[in-house]
């Protein structure tokens, strides 16, 4: 498997699961009562891991939320990818796969959020909610591009180097 072909799916599907994410999160903030210009927020709230409690009054807070956003996303991805590469199988079953990277996401970002100092607790639609964006609109989608992207360069794995 080509590292250009690897970094390209890691891209494409890490931007791709990104937004896919942030549109669904977006939805359901719209869909339970968060005004439009409160939406923005969300990206403040990523800032905040590196500006601190500061955040909401830094202007730079949600263009840096976006980047660290869309970096985090792609950086998850190309983990996949990595994952691709010593574990073929995850390539024949993507939406399975998926489904249990986007839990382990989920449950390595709420530790980064820990250590950040950033966590706090959610009520329980929350967390449900929280748990499909990563399950269905990251995990899964992320799997089921690398595996489209990747699925002729795995398909015979004992003749790849890696």
């Amino acid at each position: 498997m080509a590292l250009r072909d690897q970094l390209k799916a890691g891209l494409v599907a890490g931007l791709a699961a990104g937004v896919l994410f942030d549109v669904f999160l977006f939805a359901m903030q719209l869909a339970t009562g968060t005004s439009a210009d409160k939406l923005a927020d969300n990206f403040v709230f990523i800032a905040a891991v590196l500006l601190g409690p500061g955040a909401s009054t830094n202007p730079i807070a949600v263009p840096l939320g976006v980047v660290l956003h869309f970096c985090v996303a792609i950086g998850w991805a190309l983990g996949y990818v990595y994952l691709v590469r010593s574990q073929p199988q995850l390539v024949v079953r993507p939406w399975i796969s998926g489904a249990a990277y986007g839990l382990v996401v989920y449950v390595f970002m709420e530790i980064i959020l820990i250590t950040a100092g950033q966590y706090h607790r959610v009520a329980p639609g929350l967390l449900f909610t929280q748990l499909v964006a990563h399950v269905v609109f990251y995990g899964i989608p992320v799997a089921v591009i690398a595996s489209r992207m990747l699925r002729s360069s795995v398909a015979h794995p004992s003749t790849s180097s890696g």
